[in-house]
């Protein structure tokens, strides 16, 4: 409990330097604002609209300023950046387009193409084999386009938060 007040203490020191924070309580309540002081069990924040709130410390869940995210439930410190891992796939996903276009070329050839007798009927089975495999390459492609351009929020771990407390003060340590 000490080690989350000291944490708390320095993040107050530390808000008034930067932007605003975002506050979350473990009853999913978010708060707008910067954490001026720590008072007795409380945190109290002052929101953008000017209110001062008090929030008792054991609800307290996460503390998010920029891309920076403290979070007191893990007892981890990381950084959130927006990657976009898959973008290789939009390679597969123009050749399977590609690809199905020609399927449905074929299937609209077939069709033009039938005629009555036997090879009518084999003309019928290979323009319903092309119709299939153009729907489901387009399909293919439509979902790999969207998984390619699809935007991921990624962890990058600082390392955990670990505090001391002495009688002369109090120390704060990250392991990387």
């Amino acid at each position: 409990m000490k080690r989350i007040l000291t944490l708390l203490v320095l993040l107050a020191l530390t808000s008034s330097l930067t932007g605003a924070d975002l506050i979350e309580t473990k009853n999913n309540r978010k708060y707008n604002g910067k954490i001026v002081k720590t008072v007795g069990d409380k945190v109290v924040i002052k929101t953008d609209e000017g209110n001062m709130i008090g929030i008792p410390r054991s609800s307290l869940s996460k503390v998010i300023r920029g891309n920076e995210v403290f979070d007191f439930e893990a007892g981890e410190r990381y950084y959130l950046e927006i990657r976009r891992p898959f973008l290789p796939f939009t390679i597969v996903s123009v050749a399977c387009g590609a690809y199905s276009l020609v399927k449905f070329q074929d299937y609209q050839r077939n069709r033009r193409e039938n005629q009555p007798g036997e090879s009518g009927e084999t003309n019928l089975k290979a323009s319903k084999k092309d119709l299939n495999w153009g729907i489901i390459l387009a399909v293919c492609s439509v979902g790999t386009f969207i998984m390619a351009i699809k935007p991921m929020e990624v962890k990058v771990p600082i390392g955990k938060i670990k505090l001391s407390m002495t009688p002369t003060g109090a120390g704060l340590a990250l392991n990387f």
